[in-house]
């Protein structure tokens, strides 16, 4: 695994004339990073120095390498969408404490970037930590605006993570078993989940779907 650097945002030193920006950024609440499209690190934060030391968030040779389950390759498409002045929003978890989030990478505005030295095409991550006090249904809303789930597939979510079977959220829907794994399949897509074990518990589920 990629070592974290754990060096603190101070020592990211910002160009001439970016300190008063750099200085505002460092003191938010929020973790917050500035990226080239290449995920070559500008700024970070901080609230992101944090993650770094728990390993939520990872950096080698000055290059952003994880986030959450995102590693370089997954972190690629958020970044084009943000250089081609898009904002997009991604599902995060946290192993080994199964921890949640959202990812909100954006363009980082022209004026903000030009006070503070940084080039053009600077991207800004911001990242939102999930509270634990959210009730399932309340992510599972979250995460249906979010990654664009249809009804269907919300209601599907909603079942499994209340502890039914595949074979009994079909019935429950008057669905056969090849739908409703083909719902679920829509749903690892759509949420970039690498298992329904996954997914299941990202929502908050303490039940396991037997296999």
């Amino acid at each position: 695994m990629l070592t974290a650097d754990p060096a603190p945002a101070a020592r990211m030193r910002p160009p001439p004339g970016g300190t008063a920006t750099c200085q505002v950024l460092a003191a938010l609440p929020q973790p917050m990073l500035v990226t080239r499209p290449n995920r070559r690190l500008l700024f970070r934060n901080r609230s992101a120095d944090g993650l770094l030391r728990d390993r939520r968030v990872e950096v080698s040779s000055e290059h952003l390498t994880q986030i959450g389950q995102l590693d370089a390759t997954r972190l690629e498409p958020p970044l084009r969408l943000a250089q081609s002045g898009s904002t997009s929003h991604v599902g995060l978890w946290f192993r080994p404490q199964i921890s949640t989030g959202w990812l909100h990478t954006m363009p980082l505005p022209a004026d903000l970037a030009a006070s503070a030295g940084w080039p053009e095409d600077a991207v800004l991550l911001v990242i939102h930590l999930d509270q634990p006090a959210l009730t399932q249904a309340a992510r599972i809303d979250a995460l249906a605006r979010h990654s664009r789930l249809s009804a269907t597939e919300r209601h599907v979510l909603m079942l499994l993570g209340d502890g039914m079977t595949v074979e009994s959220a079909a019935t429950h829907l008057g669905l056969c078993i090849s739908t409703l794994r083909s719902h679920v399949r829509n749903l690892l897509g759509k949420t970039q989940a690498p298992s329904l074990m996954q997914l299941l518990r990202w929502t908050g589920s303490a039940q396991a779907l037997p296999h």
